[in-house]
């Protein structure tokens, strides 16, 4: 399904083995390019694929390469290079489709799948409901399925905002019902184009990548069943899992895409007019902050080791670099003047395909809540260690105890780096932070995150103490 010579090619080739494949379709000196606000050819896009696009996602014993999240990462960095869709089509058939699929499906299911991927359309993951409020959240799911007398499955569902609608297959998230009863454990189901009723989204954006309301009815083979756990109380947690490796993955795709907006700038401004460079600091600082992220997560995270203990961290790596990569693309857009809206500009592209990462797998402000609420209660290292927290803590002395806030970059202490910053989170208690501080004290602590992990870059660090300084001026506003 992969052609064989790419999958024992040293990184470094097998990369520019992909560029090469890339830059036929996708680059600036392409002969028949391809228009990103449009559908993804699928006999090109498969053509990528057999150059292994996909092979860091897929296990060694499946035909994929040797497991390595540095490189599952550069080729989502890469693709980012060539545009959101480039890169987000990647993501989502690697990471949201082959991950969950070998990791936890029978053997001969995923046997049954990989063809429709390597040799077909390929899938999407449908979690997302329209008639739960967006919610993947199982009390909110709707999507059930039952076992039938004859030993099929009965699955009903109805899904919406999956890329890779109207190809080949959907994995399905849904709950089995019981007579009356719904469970409260979600499995994963292999549904073909076949049993879902397509009807197209029109998106501003994001074209390339096919969205659709996806109706889902009818009977499929109960070995299209894929347990997230055999023991159901556990399948939550294995589904959380899908999330927090999905979310820690992002900022492949959004680092190349950052890079990808930093490239695009360089190449059309030529004025070096003060105002304008300090704007392509403004890009480059976003850019600086999304790399500490980009090391963090090739040096912290294995593609074939469980990630539930880092969903503070997952939020925190989701939320800064979508953010980040979108303001780049804002400021880039508005340095190219009336260019920057010409339909079909690389920048204009970016600009309306990259929003939506600020919301898809969760809005923004929502994670950063969750970054303080998972701050304020006890890590999963310090439950085991039986470790419980006194909600009277200030949030400064929450900070200095949790193990996931280090200075790896050789300050003393936060007072060090900002007093200001220092003095804040000394005053108030984990008890007095209301729903709506939630999301400003979230935001102060995932840029504290980045700020304790960078090195000998003292533009940066000022640039991050600015911007939490900022967050603390809409905090106490």
């Amino acid at each position: 399904m992969i052609n064989k010579d790419v999958i024992s090619l040293s990184t470094k080739e097998f990369l520019g083995n992909l560029k090469n494949f890339f830059d036929k379709y996708f680059g600036d000196d392409a002969q028949k390019k391809i228009d990103l606000m449009e559908y993804l050819p699928e006999d090109k896009w498969l053509e990528i694929k057999k150059q292994g696009l996909l092979a860091p996602f897929l296990p060694a014993e499946y035909g994929g390469r040797t497991p390595s999240q540095k490189e599952l990462l550069e080729v989502l960095r890469l693709a980012g290079h060539y545009g959101v869709p480039v890169t987000l089509r990647t993501g989502i058939e690697g990471a949201l489709v082959i991950q969950p699929l070998t990791k936890y499906a029978k053997k001969e299911l995923i046997e049954k799948v990989l063809p429709f991927i390597f040799e077909g359309e390929g899938g999407g993951l449908a979690i997302t409901e329209p008639d739960s409020s967006g919610s993947a959240i199982a009390k909110e799911m709707l999507s059930y399925y039952e076992f039938l007398e004859n030993g099929n499955i009965y699955i009903k569902a109805k899904k919406y905002w999956q890329g890779n609608s109207q190809s080949d297959f959907l994995l399905v998230a849904a709950k089995e019902k019981k007579g009356e009863k719904m469970e409260k454990s979600i499995n994963l189901l292999f549904v073909p184009r076949k049993n879902i009723k397509f009807t197209p989204i029109k998106s501003e954006g994001l074209k390339a990548v096919r969205y659709a309301v996806n109706e889902i009815e009818g009977e499929i083979p109960a070995e299209n069943l894929i347990l997230l756990s055999e023991v159901p109380r556990k399948n939550l947690r294995e589904f959380q899992d899908l999330f927090i490796r999905s979310r820690l993955q992002f900022i492949g795709m959004t680092h190349g895409i950052i890079e990808n907006v930093h490239n695009n700038v360089t190449k059309y401004i030529r004025n070096k007019i003060d105002f304008i460079m300090h704007e392509l600091h403004e890009i480059d600082s976003r850019r600086a902050v999304s790399k500490v992220l980009y090391d963090f997560v090739c040096k912290t995270v294995s593609p074939d080791k469980p990630v539930n203990d880092k969903l503070m961290e997952a939020n925190i790596v989701k939320a800064v670099a979508s953010e980040y990569a979108y303001e780049a693309a804002r400021i880039a857009q508005k340095l190219m003047g009336a260019k920057g809206y010409e339909s079909g500009h690389p920048i204009s592209n970016i600009v309306l395909d990259i929003r939506p990462f600020t919301i898809f797998e969760g809005p923004n402000d929502m994670l950063f809540a969750e970054v303080f609420d998972q701050f304020s209660k006890t890590s999963i290292e310090e439950k085991n260690n039986g470790i419980t927290l006194n909600k009277g803590m200030t949030i400064y002395e929450r900070f200095i105890s949790d193990s996931r806030f280090v200075f790896e970059n050789g300050k003393e202490s936060l007072k060090a780096v900002s007093e200001n910053i220092y003095n804040f989170i000394n005053i108030y208690k984990l008890s007095d932070i209301n729903p709506v501080k939630k999301v400003f004290a979230g935001k102060i602590l995932s840029k504290l995150f980045v700020l304790g992990r960078i090195h000998n870059d003292a533009y940066t660090e000022k640039f991050l103490v600015r911007e939490i300084n900022k967050d603390i001026l809409d905090f106490t506003y």
